[in-house]
């Protein structure tokens, strides 16, 4: 069995990066030895996004601790890319270079989220015994700012006002995590609910049911645009199911206490951005319609739908 990992960077993520890093380097120990693990960490330092000229922290700095950081990662199969040059890149577009034959399962992880070091072993051990030929699986998260959240949320959490989510310390999620002697079990969701965060995909889910389209660029809510047409497909007598994980809960370190500054504010007051994540995701929203549609008629080719 072999599972990929992906990674995306931003130079002023890099100590985000340093502690998932660690977190994965801790993971190791427990994951199955027969299950072949690649992870492909991308720093995108792109100047179509980064006006390097008027940014006064080098480059070098950051492309020394990126490759200084892979002595954490040497335990896996360890694939580091740094992006340069006038090209626009991002999320959307490492995820289109990440398909490969042989994988069976892909995991997205977002840098800044903490997770316990036995999820990435659990995840692997529930994708095994999953029927459906295209899922996804989640973990728990903790209170969001809306209802539609709380078919993923920790039912320890369920109570918090939805106006009070990101008021929460990361550390407390942890301990709470560390301390419960709640039993790991997954359970099917009856909505579509993840975001990019620490998810499991299924190889036909990931290649074939949802792939990035080729006109996808840059950044976009690629999740939201997979919520969308799951519920769809699902609608039409798809087999797709989203399972959470539960007794494993995972959540933004940049909460609470953590959210003022969140490890890049300090980095960010040095950089000359060109274009942001939020302009491309406006650009990315506009052409849903014509997204979700591409996505059908893909569906009804594949006979999936």
């Amino acid at each position: 069995m072999k599972v990929k990992i992906t990674y995306h960077i931003m130079p002023w993520e890099i100590d985000f990066a340093l502690i998932s890093f660690l977190q994965l380097k801790k993971s190791k120990y427990y994951i199955d030895p027969q299950v072949n693990v690649k992870i492909t960490a991308v720093l995108n330092m792109s100047d179509y996004l980064i006006n390097w000229e008027n940014t006064k922290l080098p480059k070098e700095l950051f492309k020394q601790k990126f490759k200084d950081l892979g002595v954490l990662l040497k335990d896996y199969e360890y694939d580091p890319i740094i992006i340069e040059g006038p090209e626009q890149y991002g999320i959307l577009d490492m995820q289109k270079e990440s398909y490969e034959s042989d994988v069976d399962y892909y995991i997205n992880i977002t840098q800044d989220m903490y997770f316990s070091e036995t999820l990435l072993a659990n995840l692997i051990e529930a994708a095994k015994i999953i029927p459906n030929k295209y899922f996804v699986i989640t973990p728990e998260i903790y209170k969001m700012w809306d209802w539609t959240w709380d078919e993923i949320t920790n039912s320890k959490y369920l109570s918090v006002p939805y106006e009070d989510w990101n008021k929460a310390d990361i550390f407390d999620i942890r301990h709470d995590l560390k301390t419960s002697n709640e039993e790991l079990r997954l359970t099917p969701t009856n909505r579509s609910k993840w975001a990019w965060w620490l998810d499991l995909y299924s190889k036909e889910f990931y290649e074939t049911f949802a792939p990035v389209q080729d006109d996808m660029k840059g950044y976009g809510a690629w999740d939201w645009y997979t919520l969308m047409l799951t519920e769809y497909a699902k609608s039409k007598g798809a087999d797709f199911q989203q399972y959470v994980l539960r007794g494993q809960t995972i959540f933004e370190y940049p909460i609470g206490p953590l959210k003022e500054r969140g490890f890049t504010g300090y980095y960010k007051d040095y950089f000359d951005i060109k274009v942001n994540a939020l302009d491309q995701r406006k650009i990315f929203e506009s052409n849903m319609n014509r997204y979700l549609n591409e996505g059908i008629k893909q569906l009804e080719i594949n006979k999936i739908i």
